[in-house]
């Protein structure tokens, strides 16, 4: 397998937000925001930063050996690990929810951006190590958008009556059942029985679905050096208590950032998400539900469970793992507990990260450089070849079928089938043979008009028969172009935010990783169309 990679802007595409424009282009007023610029000079100062915040790296250490015990690790990762006790270490950190089946392709591109930039810092700055870590959101409670995976036009979803935060449900027998159903679908691929053996190594019942991740990722990307990392744990927990102390106090964060979110909206700009007076969820297997304040107390939303202050400060004393941050205080959490340097993140992320650097700078945390993760549209040579007869090159394809096709009838073929010119040319012709007859004999001159207007009346019949012909050339294109494009944007979208990368895997095994990350650009903010053979 071969792959060839172009490159386009993210402008091009028209798939991209105004926001995640400005700020890889580096061009609006957020750079007016006290933000490191996701270039070299940014990692550098991330670098400086970090190296004079105390991280506990011990504590990281000793629940990443917990938490991979009786997990098979890769030399690389398991160096990785015990690397991560000096201070001359750093992370590389990309973050998302524990998807079934890691869902989207994006899933493995903003994991294996992680590895790319790690590569890259481990060769600009040799006297640091650079980690590529991957921070499962456990927590996240949003069962709907993460039961199912996408193939074609086909949904597969897990249907469990489960509640709570995903990361902590239970593999079950209709998980299982699932995993035969695409055994019997995609075993007959190529390397579909690889990819099958991988998920049923992963996903073991009775494990949490965040264990099966975390087997996933290793099993499939450790060799490159990956650490994953769960952070629904009391030790870590733990070291998070003065934030969740200074969030419970209802409206200390949101004092904080008000005003950086409403300059957001003043410079026209969606964040993607909004501060609450308490930014935390009550957290217990089966349940993760917001935590208000009403008068002197602190409820948990839609149960009956409440805490006086002394109360509240007593479980989050015993149990700060019934705390759990939202996604205003993920990323703090997250950079407290990682010596960070960077987070590699899609345009929401991006989006939502941006307001939060007045907490950051409040709770004296490194804010690490923002890199928007690598996006690919991958092509077969069969579809590439298609395109190609077609006169059309991949990168052509962020504009829809309409587009492209209306574009096609209003330059050459339509130009093509019409007549215009010769009819011109024709009467012109014509009119000096009726000058010349006259000359010779009067009567010659209608019989030369007759001639003229004769083939004048033959070339507009066959200009109806080049329209038509034009015009079923372009049914035909239509219908062979239609699919190909449906096929590379399902449902109009992005193909990284639709398809499961197990029907590619199914394809093309493993190596498609190492292609990918070969083609992944580590600070370039580049769209990339890939070619596999």
């Amino acid at each position: 397998m071969a792959i060839t990679s172009k490159h386009l802007s993210y402008r091009e595409t028209g798939f991209f937000s105004p926001l995640v424009l400005d700020y890889i282009e580096q061009k609006s007023s957020l750079f007016t925001l006290p933000i490191l610029s996701p270039d070299l000079s940014g990692l550098k100062k991330a670098i400086k930063q970090r190296q004079q915040f105390p991280t506990n790296r011990s504590a990281l250490v000793t629940h990443l050996k917990d938490q991979y015990e009786g997990i098979k690790l890769s030399t690389s990762v398991r160096d990785n690990i015990e690397r991560l006790l000096a201070p001359s270490t750093f992370t590389i950190t990309t973050a998302h929810q524990n998807n079934l089946f890691t869902g989207p392709l994006y899933f493995f591109y903003k994991i294996l951006h992680a590895v790319r930039l790690a590569m890259y810092c481990n060769e600009q700055f040799p006297d640091q190590h650079f980690v590529p870590v991957f921070y499962i959101g456990s927590e996240d409670a949003d069962l709907e958008e993460l039961n199912h995976i996408h193939v074609g036009d086909h949904t597969h979803s897990w249907n469990t009556t489960q509640e709570g935060a995903v990361g902590r449900m239970k593999v079950d027998q209709a998980l299982l059942a699932l995993i035969q159903q695409l055994e019997e679908e995609w075993g007959v691929l190529p390397h579909g029985k690889e990819w099958i053996d991988v998920l049923k190594e992963s996903y073991k019942e009775h494990d949490t679905m965040a264990r099966a991740t975390l087997r996933m990722v290793n099993r499939l990307l450790g060799r490159f050096g990956v650490v994953v990392l769960d952070a629904d744990a009391k030790v870590l927990k733990a070291l998070f208590k003065p934030i969740c102390s200074f969030d419970l106090e209802a409206g200390q964060t949101e004092s904080v950032l008000n005003a950086a979110f409403n300059q957001m909206k003043e410079w026209g700009y969606s964040t993607r998400a909004f501060v609450r007076p308490i930014n935390l969820f009550h957290l217990q297997d089966g349940l993760r539900q917001r935590i208000e304040k009403v008068n002197d107390n602190w409820l948990v939303v839609g149960t009956a469970i409440q805490f006086s202050q002394q109360q509240l400060m007593q479980e989050l004393e015993q149990h700060p793992e019934r705390f759990s941050p939202n996604v205003i205080l993920r990323g703090l959490y997250q950079s407290l507990i990682l010596p960070d340097i960077a987070f590699i993140g899609g345009g929401s992320e991006v989006a939502y990260w941006l307001p939060l650097i007045p907490l950051f700078k409040k709770m004296g945390i490194p804010y690490p450089v923002l890199v928007l993760r690598n996006s690919f549209l991958l092509t077969s040579a069969a579809q590439s070849d298609k395109l190609e007869k077609l006169g059309l090159d991949s990168t052509q394809l962020f504009k829809s079928a309409d587009k492209l096709l209306e574009g096609f009838y209003s330059d050459a073929d339509q130009l093509n089938s019409s007549l215009d010119a010769e009819i011109i040319q024709l009467q012109a012709f014509y009119k000096k043979l009726a000058q010349k007859a006259e000359v010779v004999d009067y009567t010659l001159k209608g019989h030369a008009e007759s001639i003229g207007k004769t083939g004048e009346r033959l070339l507009k019949g066959m200009e109806k028969k080049m329209a038509r012909a034009t015009r079923q050339k372009y049914t035909t294109a239509a219908t062979k172009l239609r699919p190909i494009r449906a096929s590379l944007f399902p449902s109009g979208k992005l193909q990284e935010r639709h398809d499961n990368m197990g029907f590619y895997y199914a394809h093309y095994g493993e190596q498609l990783f190492d292609h990918l990350l070969e083609a992944s650009l580590p600070l370039e903010s580049r769209f990339t169309v890939v070619r596999i053979d």
